[in-house]
């Protein structure tokens, strides 16, 4: 993985240099030539998240579009994903960032110039801000989104008339979605905590906040998870879904956990 560090102009007015322990972090060759930096706090969101091998065996299938991948591209796809961070300082103010890291390639390249926009964002997954920071939490209302590469297609089960004017009923393509970014959805729960309908992340896998870190600090976000996609038995071999399946439509998308460390 690659990491940029960005500064926040409107909040620095220069970056300095990078606390130790974000860089070894992220280049621990280089952990030993740069001082430390008390005065920012580092904000990561660091992708360990992998893609589920069949959902990919289709993306290089000829029905998903030939996807041409390098041995070594494979081994570095990370699911696209985004989220929207607040970061609150002691003074009131307010700064919201918007990480995104994973694979632009990851995507059926028939679809490609339709998924344009939302691909070629600029990636970010850190940040340097000043201190005094108050909280840095995901931002309220918003949707961690983790982007589907593939076309999927729903279907239901309806009753149809045979060429003898018998009834049967068979699966039916209702709606297709084209590759676009997707939100996480979190576990449903009944009143005593118990999961009713498990979706992509459980309720105790999902960002905590981090509140008054020192100056200094290193706050990592990392994600672990497949990437992955249904395949009904009577969909022919493409991601497929029936409509009528709540459990399938929960989880389409994958499943992850998030968790956050303070360093």
């Amino acid at each position: 993985m690659r990491w940029t560090v960005v500064c926040a102009v409107s909040t620095l007015a220069g970056c300095g240099a990078f606390n130790p322990a974000f860089v070894s972090l992220v280049a621990p060759e280089s952990a030993q030539t740069l001082d430390n930096a008390p005065g920012h706090v580092v904000i990561g969101f660091v992708n360990n998240a992998e893609v589920d091998e069949r959902l990919l065996a289709f993306l290089e299938s000829p029905e998903g579009g030939n996807l041409d991948l390098t041995e070594a591209e494979k081994a570095e796809l990370r699911p696209r994903m985004r989220l929207r961070i607040q970061i609150t300082f002691t003074d009131g103010s307010v700064q919201t960032i918007e990480f995104i890291t994973g694979s632009s390639n990851l995507v059926d390249p028939r679809f490609g110039a339709l998924a344009l926009p939302d691909l070629n964002q600029n990636d970010l997954n850190n940040v340097v801000v000043r201190c005094d920071v108050a909280s840095v939490q995901l931002e309220p209302g918003s949707q961690i989104e983790v982007f589907i590469p593939v076309e999927l297609t729903a279907f239901q089960l309806v009753e149809a008339t045979t060429g003898g004017g018998d009834l049967t009923t068979e699966f039916q393509a209702r709606e297709r979605t084209s590759p676009q970014f997707q939100p996480i959805q979190v576990d449903q729960v009944d009143d005593d905590g118990n999961t009713v309908l498990q979706a992509n992340v459980g309720i105790r896998d999902t960002p905590t906040p981090v509140f008054s870190p020192l100056c200094g600090s290193v706050i990592v976000i990392g994600v672990e998870g497949v990437l992955s996609v249904p395949f009904l038995p009577e969909g022919g071999g493409i991601p497929s879904f029936d409509l009528d399946d709540p459990l399938t439509v929960a989880q389409i998308g994958g499943r992850y956990e998030f968790r956050v460390s303070v360093r």
